[in-house]
């Protein structure tokens, strides 16, 4: 009974904040970008400036194709309604995930269709990038905690913190010139690798783009866990149920694999599920300098040219993604620990 009214609390408060962000969203997105790009203009002036695609005025025959269009966007958006109509407007958009089109001249279409497109590349990019990196990050914590105060805790600390504190960016080009130096070629973006190319030279293509943006993505990521595991690990081997396994005679691996590792990991199922949240996001700045076609991209893309439609549908579903594995994460916490059921 404790862990059902845990459950209904935890979909209240989540619905609560769901629709909080939606409301933040809309203020952001839809009321202040207007006074940041068309100062002196009205709403509606305002909202055909950045939504609505120009009239042709070499072909005539396109002229009712385009007025339909802005016709669409007029019921998609409701420009010409009051604020609480459009705040109704745009909450059954985010709930049926109907974005509209996207605005300016970077991208075309709808914007569902945009994140249609991009989601694979940064699913696969960052998915892999942070498991890579949460499994690397654990088991360096788990074998920097057991020789603590040694030169192999010593060393891995003073290393990754060193990489932890590099910009992202920084790495990226770092990693680029370690290419160039010991391969004597530079870095080719994911559209040349694979231009052209079918079978065998696709995949080695694509592996050869995947690889350094995947890289510095990882490594960027060790420090942050390996830290976060190391501490907890630290606190676990000092309880007293550690010591009495040690008093029993049981292998140095046993008590660590086996006692103390299963209630460290507790903390690091938090940040792994805001990572797994945050995928969607993608790594704007590291696909922007590799040239990797995901989401991050058409977030910087979408930035310079106004798209403010692709903007707010990006940024909804990030926080949606989070909030659901922010859910699912303190399920999980219900089940593997009572206590913070009964809390």
């Amino acid at each position: 009974m404790g862990l059902r009214r845990y459950v209904i609390r935890r979909i209240i408060y989540s619905f609560i904040l769901l629709l909080l962000v939606i409301s933040f969203n809309f203020v952001l997105f839809q009321m202040l970008p207007f006074y940041v790009s068309c100062p002196g203009r009205t709403y509606n002036q305002c909202a055909g400036f950045l939504y609505y695609p120009p009239l042709p005025t070499k072909n005539p025959d396109q002229l009712k194709e385009v007025q339909a269009e802005r016709a669409e966007i007029l019921k998609i958006y409701g420009f010409n309604n009051t604020i609480p109509m459009r705040w109704l407007l745009y909450l059954k958009a985010m709930l049926t995930f109907n974005f509209g089109y996207n605005a300016g001249q970077a991208l075309g279409g709808t914007v569902m269709g945009t994140i249609l497109q991009r989601l694979p590349y940064t699913v696969v990019l960052l998915g892999t990038s942070t498991i890579a990196s949460f499994i690397i990050g654990i088991a360096l914590g788990v074998v920097a905690a057991s020789k603590r105060g040694r030169v192999l805790d010593v060393s891995s600390l003073a290393i990754l913190l060193f990489v932890n504190a590099l910009p992202v960016f920084f790495l990226g080009a770092m990693l680029e010139l370690i290419q160039r130096q010991s391969l004597g070629t530079f870095y080719v973006p994911i559209g040349t690798a694979i231009l052209l190319k079918s079978g065998v030279g696709y995949v080695v293509g694509y592996l050869q783009a995947f690889f350094l943006p995947f890289l510095t993505l990882t490594l960027a990521g060790i420090g942050g866990i390996f830290l976060t595991e190391r501490a907890v690990m630290i606190d676990t081997v000092a309880e007293d149920y550690i010591l009495m396994a040690r008093a029993k005679g049981l292998s140095e691996r046993s008590v660590l694999y086996k006692h103390a590792f299963r209630n460290a990991v507790l903390p690091i199922t938090t940040a792994f599920a805001l990572s797994i949240g945050f995928i969607l996001s993608g790594a704007i700045i590291t696909e922007t300098v590799f040239g990797w076609p995901g989401l991050g991209q058409a977030i910087f893309t979408a930035i310079g040219n106004y798209d403010f439609p692709l903007e707010q549908a990006i940024f909804y579903l990030i926080t949606l993604m989070v909030l659901i594995c922010v859910f699912a994460s303190d399920i999980l916490y219900g089940v593997l620990d009572p206590r913070v059921v009964t809390a």
